[in-house]
């Protein structure tokens, strides 16, 4: 049995995969097995898994029902104690990561770590945002656990069920609710980077915006509506930094980060942290 399952769903993006195979082979821990799941891609990915076929412990190339449905096979096949669910155009932060993870022997049932948003069309690393080191429900509620830097053990899915196939982009979020809420999973932070997330998939499209909130939402009245009005709350507080992103002292901080003077990263936690303070007052 591997320590870790690695699942990577690709769907037409060779560009993005490459990278993340490799950040995967190249690892000095070598105690886990990589899955690869192919929604049937047509772009030239099926010939780039052939060609990292002996390091790989599974691989289909098969038309599915999405990104949660692709998910959902890899967990079905792996045999590691935990899975990790790194997509394609996601890479690890560097070959010793892994090593690193384990040499601090996890045992919690959700193990997350620190994640990098990198924005490719600058290019450059945009924050870094680290995992809370309590995993609440006002933490979920402000958001959700990074997958591509999250373990989650494998017995997990047998426990709860797996990723809900008729959701679009929130299913994850859920998993972790259900977790936390109803199982009582226990959390461990992993307190350093562990993967880059690449701000080209569907959760940063401006298209599906929305999309999050809404299934986020819908959840949240069928089965949690107990929750329903720190939710709003919420909503109401994050107009509030929209209100800020437009300000005038936004621009000056854009200005000042283009030169290169301050990281607006760390301003924007600034801004994160100011609503979370807000909302454990409300």
């Amino acid at each position: 049995m591997s320590k870790l399952s690695i699942i990577t769903i690709n769907l037409n993006n060779r560009a993005g995969l490459e990278p993340t195979i490799h950040s995967v082979v190249t690892q000095s821990f070598r105690a886990f097995e990589l899955l690869v799941i192919d929604g049937g891609s047509t772009d030239g990915s099926v010939e780039l898994i052939r060609q990292y076929e002996n390091h790989l412990a599974y691989w289909v190339s098969e038309r599915d029902g999405g990104i949660y449905a692709a998910m959902n096979k890899g967990i079905r096949v792996a045999t590691g104690e935990y899975c990790l669910f790194l997509n394609s155009g996601d890479w690890l932060a560097g070959p010793q990561v892994l090593e690193q993870v384990f040499a601090r022997q996890p045992r919690a049932d959700i193990v997350a770590g620190d994640i990098y948003f990198y924005d490719t069309s600058r290019q450059a690393i945009r924050w870094l945002v680290p995992s809370p080191d309590e995993l609440t429900a006002r933490t979920l509620l402000m958001g959700t656990l990074p997958h591509q830097a999250t373990l989650i053990r494998r017995s997990l899915f047998d426990r709860i069920g797996l990723y809900d196939e008729t959701l679009k982009i929130a299913s994850d979020w859920l998993f972790f609710l259900d977790a936390l809420l109803v199982h009582g999973c226990s959390y461990q932070h992993h307190p350093a980077p562990v993967a880059y997330f690449s701000m080209d998939g569907i959760s940063c499209d401006p298209r599906t915006e929305s999309l999050p909130r809404r299934e986020q939402l819908a959840i949240l009245r069928q089965r949690y509506p107990r929750f329903l009005p720190d939710y709003e709350r919420l909503e109401a507080l994050e107009k509030e930094q929209v209100r800020w992103l437009q300000s005038r002292e936004y621009s000056v901080y854009r200005f000042l980060d283009a030169l290169g003077l301050i990281r607006l990263g760390v301003w924007c936690r600034r801004v994160q942290h100011r609503l979370q303070r807000t909302l454990s007052q409300a």
